[in-house]
Parts: structure tokens; C-alpha cells; sequence
């Protein structure tokens, strides 16, 4: 996992601000002091921009029930894009970047 962060060049922050878990999950996550769940894998898929089966192998764990999830992520991989280009930006940019997506939110 920590390949995959680092090769997109993601932090344990933008990963987390990402997936919505904890940033102290991702960091034990990520070192290895906890071994990753189905649920974790789930949520951190779209910011890693791969697939939840390739995660769920990668981590040994079984893949069963992974298109029932997925439908929640139907952009997954543009999200995981979005995630990967917002964590090179400056702040002031994120937060320019943040006005417009609400804007064409509401």
C-alpha cells in the first residue's frame, strides 16, 4: 500500500481527506501496523485509483461482494485523479479548486 501512495505521490493526509478514514488509520494502514480490511480497501480505492478487487488481492484478502460497493464509487477513477492532481496544488489553490466544485455541486 505504501507503494501505491507513494507512487501517486499521496500523502497519509490527502489519502485520508479522500476516503474519509481517519488520518491515523491511513499512517497504520500504510506502515503496516494494522492489516488493511475490506471496508478500508473500499474507501481508499477511488484516492489510490485502483480498483477495489486489485486492492482486496494485493492485501490477501478474498474478493466477494466488491461490485455491491462499487456502485457508490461510480467515478471512482476520476476521483482517484482528482485526489492524485489536488495534492500537488498549493492551498490556495485546493481551495479555488474546492469553490468551483461546489459551485457545480449546488
Amino acid at each position: 500500500m505504501r507503494g501505491l501512495a507513494a507512487n501517486r505521490r499521496l500523502t497519509p493526509r490527502a489519502i485520508s481527506r479522500a476516503s474519509g478514514r481517519a488520518e491515523s488509520t491511513i499512517r497504520q494502514l500504510l506502515s503496516g501496523a494494522v492489516p488493511p480490511g475490506a471496508d478500508v480497501l473500499h474507501d481508499i480505492a477511488p484516492a489510490l485509483q485502483m480498483p477495489v478487487a486489485d486492492l482486496l488481492v494485493i492485501a490477501g484478502l478474498p474478493v466477494v461482494d466488491v461490485s455491491a460497493k462499487e456502485g457508490a464509487y461510480a467515478a471512482s477513477q476520476e476521483i482517484g485523479r482528482l485526489v492524485a492532481v489536488a495534492s500537488r496544488l498549493s492551498s490556495e489553490q485546493v481551495r479555488e479548486l474546492i469553490t468551483r466544485a461546489e459551485g457545480q455541486v449546488e
